[in-house]
C-alpha cells in the first residue's frame, strides 16, 4: 500500500520485529501518508509519523474524533455491534458529563470497589445492547493491560540483552528502573498506533485530508522522531528522561492504565535484573503475536545469569 516511493505496510506476527527503518522513511519523506488500498480505495485512510503532527491530532478530539473506532477500518462500531461505545471511543464531554448528571439523579447507596458490580445493578446489561457495551467496557480493561505490559516487558529486555552498557547502568544503580522505564516505554511502544476520524478538512505539510477519513496516529514513529528526541532518537539512553512520550497518546484519550503499566513495569524489571543481573535473549528466536496495531512477543529466548 503506497503513494509514491514511500511505503506504510500493516503488521503482524514475525513482521513486527523491524519497523524502524519504515517508520524513518515515513517521517522524512511522507509525514501525511495516503494509504490506498488498491482493491478497495473506498477504505483509504492517512498515517501521521511525526511526532508534533500526532501529538496536536490526539489532543484535538474536536478534530480528529475516536467516536468512529479506533482502527482504519470504516464501519467499526457497527461491525462490533456496540449501542453504546466503550469509553475509548467516546470523545469528551460525551461519557463524563452524561455520568455525572446521572448519578446525581440516581447516587448509588454503596460505591463499593467492584465496577462492573455496579454497570449491572444500574441495569446496564439487562438487554442484549447493554450487556454486549459491559462486555466490551471489561475486554478493554483486561486486554489493555495484559498486550501492552507483555510488549513492554518483551521489548525491554530485548533492548537490555542488546546493550549490557546500558543494562550495566540500571544494575549498579546509576540510573533508577523508574527513571529507565519512561525510555523503554518510547522505544517499546507497545501500542505502536490508533486512529481518529477527521470532523473536517484538514491540511497537514500539504496534504489535503477530507473530513470523514481515517487517520491513523503511528505512535511508535512519533516516539522515535529525531526532531523530538535528538538524533540518537533509534538509541536506548536509560537516562534521558524522555518527556511527553506517545506510548499511552496524549490530551483526553491518554491512557487510563498508564500509572499501572508503568507500576507493573517497574517492579517486574527491578525483580528481573536483582535475579538476572547478566542475560542474553536470541533476537532471532523470538515470536511476535498477531493484529496490527500492538506489537508484542508471544515467546523470548531468555538465557540469564545470576
Amino acid at each position: 500500500m503506497s503513494i509514491g516511493t514511500v511505503t506504510f505496510t500493516p503488521r503482524g506476527a514475525d513482521s513486527w520485529a523491524d519497523p524502524w527503518g519504515e517508520y524513518a522513511a515515513l517521517r522524512t519523506h511522507d509525514p501525511v501518508h495516503h494509504v490506498v488500498p488498491p482493491e478497495h480505495p473506498e477504505r483509504d485512510y492517512y498515517v501521521l509519523s511525526r511526532h508534533a503532527d500526532i501529538l496536536a491530532a490526539a489532543v484535538d478530539t474536536q478534530t480528529f474524533s475516536s467516536a468512529q473506532g479506533l482502527t482504519t477500518a470504516y464501519g467499526e462500531i457497527e461491525a462490533i455491534g456496540l449501542a453504546e461505545p466503550p469509553l475509548v471511543m467516546q470523545d469528551p464531554p460525551a461519557y463524563f458529563a452524561a455520568l455525572v448528571e446521572r448519578r446525581r439523579r440516581e447516587p448509588l447507596d454503596d460505591p463499593g470497589p467492584d465496577t462492573v458490580a455496579h454497570l449491572v445493578a444500574a441495569g446496564r446489561a439487562d438487554d442484549q445492547d447493554g450487556l454486549v457495551a459491559v462486555l466490551g467496557y471489561v475486554f478493554t480493561m483486561v486486554t489493555g493491560g495484559n498486550d501492552t505490559t507483555t510488549g513492554l516487558l518483551g521489548g525491554a529486555v530485548q533492548l537490555l540483552a542488546a546493550d549490557p552498557a546500558q543494562r550495566a547502568r540500571l544494575t549498579s544503580g546509576e540510573v533508577p528502573v523508574e527513571v529507565a522505564l519512561e525510555e523503554l516505554l518510547r522505544l517499546t511502544s507497545p501500542v505502536q498506533g490508533l486512529a481518529r476520524t477527521t470532523t473536517r478538512d484538514v491540511e497537514l505539510h500539504g496534504v489535503e485530508v477530507p473530513a470523514g477519513r481515517k487517520v491513523l496516529l503511528l505512535y511508535a514513529a512519533g516516539n522515535r522522531d529525531p526532531e523530538r528526541y535528538g538524533p540518537d532518537a533509534d538509541s536506548l539512553d536509560v537516562g534521558r528522561r524522555p518527556s511527553q512520550i506517545l506510548t499511552f497518546s496524549q490530551g483526553s484519550h491518554h491512557c487510563l492504565g498508564a500509572a499501572a503499566a508503568r507500576l507493573q513495569g517497574r517492579v517486574a524489571l527491578e525483580e528481573l535484573l536483582a535475579a538476572y543481573p547478566d542475560f542474553e535473549v536470541d533476537p532471532a528466536g523470538v515470536r511476535w503475536a498477531p493484529g496490527p496495531y500492538v506489537r508484542r512477543p508471544a515467546a523470548v529466548p531468555f538465557v540469564g545469569r545470576p
